[in-house]
């Protein structure tokens, strides 16, 4: 089947999206939208408007957003794909969200991991339960949260999802050293960092051993904790991730600043470095500030 102007469009938006062309990839979504239109498609209009909507709600344009996805949710019928319509309704869910709207967040997210669930789509289920678990994260709902973590951790893990399986296991230790909880906390964050080194993903990674190793620090496991924040160093350094090796170098310098002033004042002008090359003055200033105290003294 020959390709129609409305998939063209759709691909250019798209195209532009990866590109970093926002407003571009806005433009070539209204054109999918009325070439939809003027073809009587109406589930590809509501997809074009689904995706321009989610191009909003991630630029904070939030009234562009509600228009484009009140739009889409409009246009779905009873026929149109589960899956489509559930993205839809997850977005709108977010925006109620953001909006402070509770009833209406809930009774998205609600109907949307119900589509998810009926049409056997775990990833968009687990999405949703990932969303719902951090909103009962942020309200204190402590058994409600590891809940539903947990229930998004089981699909994960029943679908072969490592990589999600890792990101989900890092929110659970972060959560759990929030809590306290410091066995279960470390327990999470080293299967979350086994998971990604598995999957070649150096820089989330490194950023759950950082956890781990600001965990660690606060315990007072002074030797595991460097350890595990010289690992990261390697890391970020890898991945080519500055100021995330900015940060880290910036840790060390204050594990060692009694005891190693010298090592860490090169580590904290390391740092400053670093930071101001990605862009990240505030970083840059305070380890420059740091390292000039430790010269004075």
């Amino acid at each position: 089947m020959p390709e129609t102007k409305a998939d063209q469009a759709l691909a250019q938006a798209e195209h532009h999206l990866i590109a970093g062309n926002g407003q571009q990839a806005r433009e070539a979504f209204r054109r999918a939208r009325l070439f939809f239109h003027k073809d009587g498609d109406r589930d590809g209009e509501a997809i074009a408007m689904t995706r321009l909507g989610e191009v909003d709600l991630a630029a904070n344009r939030l009234e562009d957003a509600r228009s484009g996805l009140t739009d889409a949710l409009s246009l779905f019928g009873p026929e149109s794909d589960p899956g489509d319509r559930a993205l839809a309704l997850h977005l709108m869910g977010e925006l109620n969200r953001l909006d402070g709207d509770t009833r209406g967040r809930d009774h998205h997210w609600e109907e949307a991991r119900h589509l998810y669930e009926g049409e056997g789509n775990a990833l968009g289920e687990a999405r949703v339960l990932r969303a719902q678990a951090r909103v009962a994260r942020e309200s204190k709902h402590e058994d409600r949260a590891l809940d539903l973590y947990a229930k998004a951790l089981r699909i994960h893990i029943t679908q072969g999802h490592t990589f999600h399986e890792g990101m989900i296991l890092r929110e659970i230790g972060q959560y759990h050293r929030t809590l306290g909880r410091a066995d279960l906390a470390h327990e999470a964050l080293e299967r979350a960092a086994d998971l990604f080194k598995i999957n070649g993903d150096r820089l989330d990674e490194a950023w759950s051993r950082l956890d781990l190793a600001r965990m660690l620090w606060d315990l007072g496991d002074m030797e595991n904790a460097r350890r595990s924040l010289t690992t990261c160093v390697r890391l970020f350094a890898a991945a080519g991730h500055l100021g995330g090796e900015a940060e880290t170098l910036l840790d060390l310098a204050r594990m060692d600043a009694k005891s190693a002033p010298k090592a860490a004042e090169k580590m904290l002008r390391q740092a400053s470095d670093l930071a101001r090359r990605a862009g990240l003055p505030d970083l840059s200033e305070r380890a420059t500030r740091e390292a000039t105290g430790l010269n004075a003294a």
